[in-house]
This record gives structure tokens, sequence and C-alpha cells, in this order.
């Protein structure tokens, strides 16, 4: 059990680990870039679960960039910076929580011109089809948009009984009813839209 731990990254899993070691026992410090954690939630969610995990002894910092890693008599620092200031947060164990990327290299995909997007993604079609060749199919964290184990297994019953009936059948995948959960204390679920995106897609 680390007695200073410093999570980077204000999302869930930086989050769902920042309270299970505060309960645990460790002095845990948790940085996030962006104005709050949890971003993808609403605001008021976000607002009411950080208040919660700063009364159990998480140390928050919100808007705050974090630059470096010093090391001085043999002790770790994490230099951040906040409104043009610096600060130097002191920890025994670090964790990167700042999200994944897809692992698209080194299985060939690239020596046959399959279409990656920015973020090193299979872009696919609303069938789960590559777009470089239709006989491909992709589901998973490889071509997103989630990253839960319950979406890949959604994805894979579209990309088998496509591959298997398509073109006689064929069904679009559909991603309105996801389930979501972020296992803190509160847990944060939903299904579907929240709030926000609903306003955002009007």
């Amino acid at each position: 059990l680390p007695k200073r731990f410093f999570i980077l990254g204000g999302g869930p899993i930086g989050v769902e680990l920042s309270q299970c070691f505060a309960r645990l026992g460790s002095k845990v410090t948790l940085v996030e870039m962006m104005p709050n954690i949890l971003t993808r939630e609403d605001d008021e969610i976000s607002y009411a679960l950080r208040k919660s995990i700063e009364i159990e002894g998480v140390d928050v910092h919100v808007k705050t960039a974090c630059k470096e890693i010093v090391i001085k008599n043999g002790k770790y620092f994490m230099i951040c910076e906040k409104n043009g200031q610096k600060q130097e947060i002191e920890f025994d164990n670090i964790l990167v929580a700042v999200g994944r990327t897809a692992n698209t290299k080194g299985f060939g995909l690239e020596n046959i011109g399959i279409k990656l997007d920015p973020h090193g993604k299979i872009v696919v079609d609303h069938y789960l089809r590559s777009v470089t060749y239709k006989n491909i199919y992709a589901c998973g964290d490889v071509v997103g948009p989630y990253q839960f184990t319950h979406a890949a297994a959604h994805q894979a019953w579209y990309c088998s009984v496509n591959a298997l009936f398509s073109p006689f059948k064929k069904f679009k995948v559909n991603y309105r009813t996801m389930p979501w959960c972020t296992f803190t204390d509160p847990e944060i679920a939903r299904v579907g839209l929240n709030e926000r995106e609903a306003i955002e897609q009007n």
C-alpha cells in the first residue's frame, strides 16, 4: 500500500482507484487537467462525486497540468502547474490513468492499408465492417466509441451476425441504450444519453 499515491487523470479509472486507495489508507492526490473530474458526466454529478471523495480525504486538483517528475534525495515529486503557478507534490507511487489507445500496431494492418483514425482506431461503417475491406469486421477497443467490456460484447454480436449473413441480412450497430457505470461510492450509472448529451443533440 503506497503511503503517498499520486493519480494522474480524473476519468472513471482514476476516480475509482483514488477512492479505493484512500479507503485503504493511502494519502491520495488526484490531478486532472480539465475543469472537473469525470468530464463525460453532467456537471452536477461530477461535482457531487468530487465533493464526496474530497470528504474521504482525496486531495483533488483540477485545471492542473503535470509537467515533470523530479527526484530529490531519493524522493519523488510531481511538478504541477495551475494558473501559471508551479507546485511540487511528493509521492511514493504513481498511477497514470489518462486513457487508453487502440492496440492496432504489429498485426500487419498497415501492410494491407486498413484505414485508421487519428487515434489509431480501425475505421468501420455502421455494420462494423472496415471501410477499407468490407470482409474485415472489427469490434471492441480497436474501434470504440466505448472502451467497456459489455460494449465489446455488444459489438461482437453485430460482427458475428453480419459476417455470417451479409449480404442477405445485416444489422446496423445500435448504441442508444448503452449502460454506463463508474464504480465509486456513490455509484454513477446511466443508460443511454445523459442530460448534457441530450441537450447537445437537441
